[in-house]
């Protein structure tokens, strides 16, 4: 793959990533909702906007792919977003927020390792210096939560929770990857509507697992608030479509062992939308941690820059 095609991923993937930062800061302004009321009006939107646009497609005469395509993508979303999700939840619930985020900001550092083991790119010693300085910087970046929290032998369950979440994503980024470079008859617009259609049925699911556990009757009016559905929208369309889209680009360009490592700018972008919207600065240390994560970046694309070719030439939808 040409460093002109590379270049095109890295955007993409940055892109992503941008989009997805959001994910950090939305619940921010929804305190009055629980996570599990966030996550199913995010996936509502996004199933809703998918079908729409699978509507739309269908008129068309595209978006016709097998029933094998659609359990794939059932499948898919089954662990990328409602497991991912729910190991998340559970783990924020059993541990701390900050424990939780310095687990689950490791997934560049398993998605690289476990993205080469699959699919053989690079060799491994190049990913140690990267995964080192990610490692160092997320833990630069957390270090005085970190210190703060209750032991973390406490948390057993939630640190069990934290990785069965890392394990989820790390797997579904891989996989995704893999699925979309050997079937080039997807789009990948076409793969971020199918997911998202598969998410409005778990969604569904989710719901009428969920509800015999609420404790007081359901008020639907509270979620017919400008804030809930804007902050639903924002998760749904922009999050989670455009995000996926971006994402499904970036797959088709980049190793993914490389890919891997550029999630870390969910992280970066997450911290910084986080000190804009609370209109403060962060610390000296976080700082460095963020210098850190980004040196860790700027390290793997230039050993990767380096090579003639990383994997087939392919043509990205």
């Amino acid at each position: 793959m040409t460093k002109k095609n590379m270049y095109k991923g890295i955007a993409f993937a940055l892109g992503a990533c941008f989009v997805w930062g959001l994910i950090f800061i939305v619940p921010y302004f929804l305190p009055e909702y629980s996570s599990i009321e966030i996550v199913i009006g995010r996936y509502l939107f996004y199933g809703s906007a998918s079908c729409l646009m699978f509507l739309k497609a269908k008129c068309h005469g595209g978006c016709k792919y097998p029933r094998a395509i659609w359990l794939k993508a059932l499948y898919f979303c089954l662990i990328a977003t409602i497991g991912y999700y729910t190991f998340l939840v559970l783990a924020v619930r059993y541990s701390s927020p900050d424990i939780c985020a310095l687990i689950l900001g490791i997934s560049p550092i398993a998605i690289a390792f476990y993205g080469n083991w699959k699919q053989r790119e690079t060799t491994f010693r190049s990913l140690i210096v990267p995964s080192l300085l990610i490692l160092v910087g997320l833990i630069i970046l957390n270090i005085s939560d970190f210190l703060n929290s209750p032991s973390p032998i406490s948390y057993s369950l939630g640190l069990l929770f934290s990785f069965m979440a890392l394990a989820a994503w790390s797997w579904y980024v891989v996989a995704n990857s893999k699925f979309l470079k050997q079937h080039s008859e997807v789009y990948s617009s076409d793969w971020a509507t199918l997911v998202g259609v598969s998410s409005l049925f778990w969604a569904f699911v989710l719901i009428l697992i969920l509800a015999p556990f609420f404790e007081t009757p359901i008020e639907m009016t509270k979620y017919f608030t400008p804030k809930f559905l804007i902050g639903s929208a924002t998760l749904g369309l922009i999050c989670s479509w455009i995000g996926a889209f971006l994402w499904n680009r970036a797959s088709l360009y980049l190793p993914v062992s490389l890919a891997g490592q550029l999630t870390i700018f969910e992280t970066i972008f997450g911290v910084l939308y986080f000190y804009l919207f609370t209109q403060s600065l962060p610390s000296p240390i976080e700082v460095i941690g963020i210098i850190v994560l980004l040196s860790a970046i700027v390290y793997g694309i230039r050993k990767f820059a380096r090579k003639k070719a990383f994997v087939d030439e392919i043509s990205p939808h």
